[in-house]
């Protein structure tokens, strides 16, 4: 699972708690009593091991078929990579994914 928090630009009293992946019946039922649901943000998650120009590989690929990410953000712990991408629009989160998965794929050769 991966998180963040972080406080809304201009807004002293506004922050957002990001959790990565909400599934299953008990974790959505404890994330709704805790007060948080879901975003309508289009959201990908990509976990996977670390490789030297992994994020340029990803955001290349996603530049390359037009999709524009409206936030990027990427991290290395250990010998993992984790990076969360939200786009414009759901169908920007589909068409990315499988680009995604490919630049993937060429960094672990």
């Amino acid at each position: 699972m991966s998180w963040r928090g972080y406080r809304y630009p201009g807004e002293g009293t506004k922050a957002a708690i990001e959790l990565y992946p909400i599934a299953g019946k008990k974790v959505n039922a404890a994330a709704s009593e805790a007060g948080l649901s879901a975003s309508s943000i289009p959201t990908l998650l990509v976990e996977e091991d670390d490789k030297p120009g992994l994020g340029l590989a990803i955001t290349q690929a996603i530049a390359r078929a037009g999709i524009n990410m409206t936030f990027f953000v990427a991290q290395s712990i250990g010998r993992r990579f984790s990076a969360v991408l939200w786009s414009e629009t759901q169908a920007d989160t589909k068409a990315a994914a499988p680009l995604i998965k490919k630049a993937a794929a060429s960094r672990k050769k």
